[in-house]
Parts: structure tokens; C-alpha cells; sequence
């Protein structure tokens, strides 16, 4: 959505409820952008999408919808709990659709887009998280000779959620998450924003770090920043560096 201030037309942005992310994004996300969360497991890909639906809904009053092709909501909504997030209240009020659609049950196409766009409408939905992309995955293997259809058929979800003024947000897993090493997927060029969740290596563990690698037509933050997961959910620690990264160049390496 563009809104004019002054002479000027400009992107509204709608806050993340992500502790320190908009801070990073200069200000928050752009309405009705599609953003990909992707990461290797166990950087805080799903915690950052749950926090992005129920603090949108709670603080920001933008209901949402959240779909899960893993976990139950019971197991969700026990794990945010841990973190401060009453997912199941917040369903129980009609704030927050849980929708689980698992892998083992997937069947053919995807037969309920017009279902899923009509509950958008009635609940005036604003914000959608998938978590994961594999839904896709597994009904259009890119490994299959099917490489277009996978993501022709992404392309067609992300338009639908365009044109119901959703803004869209995407889990995917991602087996390379060194910085330096990073190499980009075909996938990655559809969505208007990536933010990169990795682990870097801090003697004897790993510190999480989160970089906003782009943001079409948006000005961000390109530095690389802690992330800490604790009872209040997981944080950006945006005034911050890495204290992995600062050791890693007092080293020379």
C-alpha cells in the first residue's frame, strides 16, 4: 500500500512485533509485502513468524492467520508459551486462524486457495505466516523436472495474498547459512524480502545472528546482529555486533 505524505508518495510500514527487526528495517515492513524468513534449524525461523502473527494481532490489532505443516497447535502453543505468547487465547478470541495442513495428508494441488481468500475477507485478516515453505516442496518437487511448477505455483499464492492485502510472510529451511559462503536459490529472487537467520561459531557454541539480506524498494540495515531467544521471545539486539564477529577479526581471519 502507498500512502502520500506531503508531496511525497511512500510505502506504509506495519511493525513486526519482532523486538529490534524494525529497528533493522528502518521503521518495519512494507504493507502487503511477501518476505522470506530462512535459516538453518534451530536459529528461531518459526519464533519469529509466530511472534509476527500474535504481536500483529495483540499490540497492532491486525488478525492473522497461521499455517503449520508440522506442528499441532497444542505443540505451538505450548512452545510460545515458554516465550511469552498466549497463541491459544488469542485463537479462542478470533484474533488468530491456526490453520494445520501436514505433510503426511497433502494431496494433489493446492484445493482451498479460495477457501483460505474468502476467510481472509470475513475475518479482515491482515497478516499471514507459512511455516514452512516445504508445503510446496512436497507438492511440487523441485527435483523432479518440475522446477517451474514449484515456483509458479508459489508465485500464485504470493498474488492471491497481494490482492487480499495480506501482508505475507514465509519459513524455509536453508542448508548453507555461512555469510561468506551464502549462495542464492532460484526461489529467493520471487519474494520482495529475505531475512537470513544463521549460528556463528563462538569457541565452544554458537551465537545466533539475523542480517536482512534485501527488502525490495526499502531502505535497511545490511550489518549482521545478535539474536538472543529467551521467556520474552526472541530479540534483535540491533545496537549490538556479534561478539563471534568481533573475535573473528581480531583474529585476522
Amino acid at each position: 500500500m502507498i500512502v502520500k505524505k506531503g508531496d511525497i508518495l511512500a510505502f506504509e510500514l506495519i511493525k513486526t512485533g519482532v523486538p529490534g527487526l524494525d529497528q533493522v528495517l528502518k521503521g518495519g515492513l512494507r504493507r502487503n509485502s511477501s518476505i522470506l524468513v530462512t535459516g538453518s534449524p534451530g536459529t528461531g525461523k518459526t519464533i519469529l513468524a509466530l511472534q509476527f502473527i500474535y504481536y500483529g494481532s495483540k499490540d497492532y490489532n491486525e488478525n492473522g492467520i497461521f499455517i503449520s505443516t508440522e506442528e499441532s497447535l497444542d505443540v505451538l502453543n505450548q512452545s510460545a508459551k515458554n516465550l511469552g505468547m498466549d497463541i491459544a487465547s488469542m485463537v479462542d478470541k478470533g484474533k488468530i486462524l491456526f490453520v494445520q495442513k501436514p505433510i503426511a495428508t497433502l494431496k494433489g494441488g493446492i484445493s482451498s486457495i479460495k477457501g483460505l481468500i474468502d476467510v481472509i475477507k470475513k475475518r479482515n485478516v491482515k497478516r499471514v505466516a507459512l511455516d514452512s515453505l516445504i508445503f510446496f516442496e512436497y507438492l511440487y518437487p523441485r527435483f523432479d523436472g518440475n522446477k517451474m511448477e514449484f515456483r509458479r505455483q508459489v508465485l500464485i499464492f504470493m498474488q492471491e495474498m497481494k490482492k487480499a492485502n495480506v501482508t505475507f510472510l514465509v519459513v524455509s529451511e536453508r542448508s548453507i547459512t555461512d555469510f561468506d559462503r551464502l549462495t542464492y536459490d532460484m526461489m529467493d529472487f520471487v519474494f520482495e524480502g529475505i531475512i537470513l537467520l544463521s549460528r556463528i561459531r563462538k569457541g565452544s557454541y554458537f551465537e545466533r545472528v539475523l542480517t536482512v539480506a534485501k527488502i525490495r524498494g526499502q531502505d535497511h540495515s545490511l550489518d549482521v546482529y545478535p539474536v538472543t531467544i529467551g521467556t520474552d521471545g526472541l530479540k534483535i539486539l540491533y545496537d549490538q555486533t556479534p561478539f563471534s564477529l568481533v573475535e573473528k577479526e581480531e583474529r585476522g581471519q
